[in-house]
């Protein structure tokens, strides 16, 4: 290789064009360097790959590419400040935010710049993902923004409607039109989650998350002790907890709790013990996890008590010796999302600041020869494998009805799993087409995102997505539920997947898609 080949004036365009069949993996920088000197500037990730056709490198180019590595393209969306019922201890409250949300944090700079436009929040980020060389076929929205069942309900419904525009590309006339237009729409929505306190979970509430098209709601549980509870001001018991879960387990919806170790009256042994009775205890095994360790932050009743000595965070080390712990306890069909906040050392008076503590944790259990099986821990992500995958079945009771976990899974790699909810014959359905029937909660094939009914074919021998892995769990699920004595199965069918449920046999009633046994 010579800089003497190119010409002053050269674009990207070019360059990549003549050096593409050369490139590889191994000696991409090196081209990288070479047309830094020719364009006196060193090229943009973003202004590589869209002129590559090698898949691998495509790959290599494209900036976070672990953002799509779980089979979707997620993205937060913030709501408009709004009440906030709580009066936790820990809580900071920033004028012009959502409370417990601070302006420095990128989703919320995202949405105080844009004046928490919904449309253009998602447009926006949708050209930033496709930018640094991300699919966005798939898209996994996350409603943040305190109290979501706090907000108006015509607010939450015109938010909604304003997402989808965002998604669509243009604006409808109602969420409904929205809704249908995204069923067959370029990019779909594949999931939407709210976060809310388990306190104002009702019936009336799951009904509307529902004809929105929510199919996840994140619980702020925070601790698993009636004491802790009391003293940070929590507002609610384990009663609320346990029950809040089983109306959502039973209208279909995943469940993600956030979890808070360090809280004052804890202890790490105690951390520990709570994380035992969240997995253990029947009424509560979450299928989501956010672990978000107590922070210190300036206007809270926390940082009072910490001034006055009532309170001390724990140092890295106990802090360490609680996560290790909350990870090598997760089962295997809990995935944790996050491990820590990830908030500006500005904000924080007293409490961990290390944002890479995930990676730490990682590499400390490896070396202690333990690991997490938690299924982020799992997921067969953009490697290689060709491996013959293995169908395995988990089942146990939880209240309200048995949850079955049916994964293919292959050399300790997660490939596509499935969440089934057998309720049981007395339990009280919120919706007349849940009446009878097992439910699917969720069916995800893993690996990195791949267009709407895209690659088929030879390539697919070392690919996870579009392998047909969902529909043979689909199938299994469905023989379970007939053996069972189940007469129909219903599915709590995203907006955007309704249509790949339509090609299986299933037909659309209310806001679930059915199919009889």
């Amino acid at each position: 290789m010579s800089i003497g080949l190119y010409n002053v004036g050269v674009t990207v365009e070019e360059l990549v064009r003549m050096d593409e069949e050369k490139m590889t993996p191994e000696n991409s920088e090196e081209y990288r360097r070479i047309w830094a000197k020719a364009l006196g500037r060193m090229p943009k990730n973003s202004e590589i790959w869209p002129h590559l056709t090698d898949p691998d490198l495509i790959e290599l180019f494209k900036t976070r590419g672990v953002r799509t590595e779980s089979g979707v393209a997620p993205f937060a969306v913030m709501m408009k400040p709004h009440y906030c019922p709580g009066n936790c201890v820990y809580c900071p409250l920033e004028e012009g935010m959502p409370k417990s949300y601070l302006s420095d944090e990128p989703a919320a700079q995202r949405a105080k710049k844009l004046k928490f436009d919904p449309r253009l929040q998602v447009e926006m980020r949708i050209r930033q993902m496709e930018e640094t060389g991300h699919i966005t076929d798939k898209i996994d929205l996350i409603v943040i923004g305190g109290t979501f069942s706090a907000y108006p309900e015509d607010y939450k419904v015109e938010f909604f409607k304003g997402m989808f525009d965002g998604v669509n590309g243009f604006v409808s006339e109602s969420l409904a039109e929205a809704q249908k237009y995204n069923e067959t729409g370029e990019r779909r929505v594949v999931g939407i989650s709210i976060e809310t306190r388990p306190d104002w979970v009702s019936e009336e509430e799951i009904i509307l998350w529902r004809k929105m098209g929510v199919t996840k709601v994140q619980l702020g549980v925070q601790a698993f002790d009636e004491e802790i509870l009391k003293k940070i001001n929590r507002g609610h018991s384990l009663a609320e907890v346990a029950e809040a879960t089983r109306m959502c387990r039973n209208a279909g919806i995943k469940i993600c709790y956030h979890f808070m170790p360090n809280l004052p009256g804890s202890t790490p042994e105690k951390d520990i013990e709570m994380a035992k009775i969240m997995f253990d205890d029947p009424r509560f095994q979450p299928d989501y996890l956010k672990v978000y360790p107590a922070m210190v932050i300036p206007t809270t009743e926390l940082h009072e008590m910490w001034k006055r000595g009532e309170y001390q965070s724990y140092s890295d080390e106990d802090l360490k010796k609680v996560l290790k712990e909350v990870k090598r306890l997760t089962p295997k069909w809990c995935r944790i999302d996050r491990l820590v906040r990830d908030i500006s050392k500005q904000w924080v008076s007293s409490g961990t600041m290390r944002t890479n503590l995930r990676q730490i944790l990682q590499e400390e259990l490896k070396k202690e020869g333990k690991k997490c099986l938690c299924m982020r821990c799992r997921e067969v992500r953009s490697r290689v494998y060709d491996a013959k995958v293995e169908l395995l079945v988990d089942e146990r009771e939880t209240l309200g009805g048995k949850e079955i976990f049916l994964s293919f899974e292959a050399e300790g790699k997660l490939f596509s799993m499935l969440r089934l909810r057998l309720p049981e014959v007395d339990e009280k359905m919120l919706f007349p087409e849940l009446e009878g029937s097992a439910i699917v909660r969720e069916v995800h094939t893993y690996g990195q995102v791949k267009e709407i009914g895209g690659l088929r074919g030879e390539s697919l021998k070392v690919k996870s997505q579009h392998r047909g892995l969902g529909k043979r769990l689909l199938a299994r699920a469905e023989e379970i539920a007939k053996e069972r004595g189940y007469r129909k199965m219903t599915v709590i069918s995203a907006i955007g997947t309704r249509e790949y449920y339509r090609r299986l046999g299933y037909k659309l009633e209310g806001e679930y898609v059915v199919k009889n046994l």
